[in-house]
């Protein structure tokens, strides 16, 4: 069998115009993604706005109460206080032996390597909070009276 009988037999038109059809439909596609582009680079370059926007929106959505009760709040603030407490024993003690002044990265990659747990951002509330505090040459220095004050509330 050969010819168009051989093309009729193993159903070739209706391949090919499924195969037409594919192609048409793929460049259709690709050409609406092309002239739409620069709409999307638009929001892309002004994301920051939309992201603000969104989240004005889902604000409003959100009940009155907030997500966390009263109670929580306060016992979340406790522990904040008595981790940040610890963690300043803990920086204090490592500063006495890495000795003053210090550099900031060092400190960090010590602590790293002693096994405490977030130091990059146990360092920021420690700066945060005036118990590490800078010399103006490029160093810290450990406010040794703000981590009294600290030791003696309760």
């Amino acid at each position: 069998m050969t010819g168009i009988d051989a093309i009729l037999y193993h159903n070739g038109f209706g391949m090919a115009a499924v195969g037409i059809t594919i192609v048409f439909t793929a460049l259709v596609v690709l050409s609406l993604v092309i002239s739409q582009l620069h709409k999307l680079l638009i929001i892309w370059d002004d994301r920051e706005t939309y992201i603000n926007k969104a989240c004005r929106f889902f604000s409003v959505l959100k009940p009155k109460g907030g997500l966390v009760p009263k109670k929580a709040k306060k016992e979340s603030k406790a522990a904040y206080v008595i981790n940040i407490k610890e963690s300043s024993r803990q920086f204090s003690i490592l500063i006495q032996s890495i000795g003053e002044p210090f550099s900031l990265p060092e400190l960090i990659r010590i602590a790293e390597s002693l096994g405490i747990e977030r130091p990059y951002s146990t360092v920021s509330h420690l700066i945060a909070g005036n118990l590490i505090i800078p010399d103006q040459k490029g160093f810290f220095l450990w406010n040794h009276e703000a981590y009294n004050s600290l030791s003696r509330r309760s």
